[in-house]
């Protein structure tokens, strides 16, 4: 272990004292233990003293005791000793003082000017080299005490500062698990808003924006905002030195406490005032409803929050934070599973039209409201021509893309009272509320023109047939009967040659 440096300064203005009084002590206190070193310094200028003392100071050196005459020319000895206090009140200070000055020695004692006084002149070096010795291990001791009460307080403040922490973190997953409760909802839409109004307010943000990752165009596209007026889709790729795609892109929350100083492009800056919270996330579907949904379904995104008046801690931002990122993530995709399974139990997967089943209900109803209100509905079964021919030849990949390009043909003519399913394999049913036969027949006529002029994979051209009937109220009329004669209409358009609409002028009756 390195032994401490300590230094001594003797200050008087007899040159020929001051040599006998390094030739008496220097050998004594040079022989110094316990882990101390001593280097003294012998100087006749009060002016010096003071110089080399600073210098010393200045050097990180410690000086432990400055003994010095009272009667100088230039200044007294306790005047040099109020003015090296304030260069180093730590070091003990000892006077060497005639008994005419000995009031104005007691009188620095008790102003704390001074440690102690020495008569002067000194008649045994050995008691006074023991003096010098004492009051270096004082201010050794003094030192070791100063530096354990000091480690103390660092503990003890520590230690507040870890329970502080603790609370602050308590605090925080209080009010995360607060907020957990009211994010029990399904709905999609229902849970953006939840995002976008409750998680900020935790952090005392003014604003905030919800982007989250559109795939296919490989952008990230505001869903919700309560500050930007216009929709933003930013490219991945674009506006890299945004605080939005770092955080997205390192998968990292990012905390700006002066917006002014930060190195980063921000996205309408004027809006989040000083400081501004960014929290990504990134949630992937576990096994089971991924294999319901037939592929891997995951959410990403990144929660912008900006104009906060006392950011906080950055730490406790961060934790709370990391519990935030899983609650949004989870919540988000989990609206979005259930959404998915709304839209397969309503749906057909690969048109993205009304399945059988669904179009049955809706049809049951309709038919009771035509009774009811005496509402013109229609049924027309539509049926690819020749589609065996496309799945054998081309396969029945191509024959999929075939149908969903029939799918999107049928969404672009119906109306909103209209409805249109995938009765299976190739066979469509478009329900059609209201109006007379030969508008209607006019209308399939015209989507059967659309079918044959559109182009489809493979260069392949196709024809549509159809087969239009009526339910008639105030009859023994059913689903069951309307459908049968559609059904007929339909074979009927096939077998005079395809490509062409067909009626059936039955009634209900059977």
């Amino acid at each position: 272990m390195d032994k401490q440096l300590y230094h001594l300064l003797f200050l008087d203005d007899d040159k020929d004292f001051l040599y006998s009084l390094n030739m008496a002590v220097s050998k004594l206190l040079l022989s110094e233990g316990n882990g101390v070193e001593i280097e003294p310094h012998f100087v006749s200028n009060p002016e010096e003293g003071l110089d080399f003392a600073n210098e010393l100071v200045e050097e990180h050196e410690k000086i432990a005791v400055i003994i010095s005459d009272q009667q100088m020319p230039v200044m007294s000895g306790i005047e040099f000793m109020e003015r090296v206090n304030k260069i180093t009140p730590n070091a003990i200070k000892v006077l060497l003082t005639g008994y005419a000055s000995l009031d104005s020695a007691k009188y620095a004692i008790n102003h704390k000017i001074l440690d102690q006084y020495v008569s002067k002149p000194i008649e045994d070096y050995d008691s006074f080299a023991s003096l010098i010795k004492n009051a270096i291990k004082t201010f050794h001791y003094r030192g070791e005490k100063e530096r354990a009460e000091q480690e103390i307080k660092n503990y003890v403040r520590q230690l507040e500062q870890i329970n502080e922490k603790i609370k602050n973190m308590h605090s925080a997953a209080e009010k995360i698990a607060y907020l957990a409760q009211g994010f029990r909802k399904l709905d999609f839409d229902e849970v953006l808003d939840l995002i976008i109004t409750k998680i900020p307010s935790i952090f005392n943000a003014k604003c905030s924006s919800l982007f989250l990752l559109d795939e296919k165009k490989n952008s990230l596209q505001m869903v919700r905002s309560n500050y930007f007026k216009e929709v933003y889709d930013i490219p991945l790729g674009v506006r890299e030195k945004s605080p939005m795609m770092a955080a997205f892109k390192q998968n990292k929350t990012i905390v700006i406490p002066e917006i002014g100083e930060a190195p980063y492009d921000f996205l309408n800056k004027e809006c989040l005032g000083r400081s501004c919270i960014v929290i990504p996330f990134n949630m992937i579907a576990d096994d089971s409803p991924t294999e319901i949904m037939g592929s891997e379904e995951g959410i990403k995104g990144v929660l912008n929050m900006g104009n906060i008046p006392n950011i906080g801690n950055e730490e406790i931002i961060q934790y709370t934070a990391s519990l935030i990122q899983d609650i949004v993530g989870i919540n988000i995709l989990n609206a979005r599973l259930y959404q998915k399974t709304q839209r397969l139990a309503l749906h057909d997967s690969l048109t993205g039209l009304y399945n059988k089943h669904i179009f049955m209900e809706f049809l049951k109803k309709e038919c009771f409201h035509s009774e009811r209100y005496r509402n013109p509905l229609f049924l027309a079964f539509g049926d690819i021509d020749d589609f065996k021919a496309i799945n054998d030849t081309h396969g029945h990949r191509i024959g999929d893309e075939v149908l969903a390009q029939i799918g999107q043909l049928y969404k672009s003519v119906t109306r909103k009272c209209d409805m249109i399913a995938r009765f299976g394999g190739d066979e469509f049913a478009w329900l059609i509320e209201g109006g007379d036969v030969e508008n209607i027949v006019a209308r399939l006529e015209g989507f059967c023109a659309r079918v044959s002029s559109s182009e489809f994979p493979k260069f392949i051209t196709l024809t549509m047939s159809i087969g239009l009937a009526r339910y008639f109220s105030c009859t023994q009329d059913s689903p069951e009967n309307l459908i049968d004669r559609a059904d007929e209409a339909l074979y009927r358009a096939k077998a005079k040659g395809k490509k062409r609409v067909e009626v059936s002028f039955k009634n209900g009756d059977k």
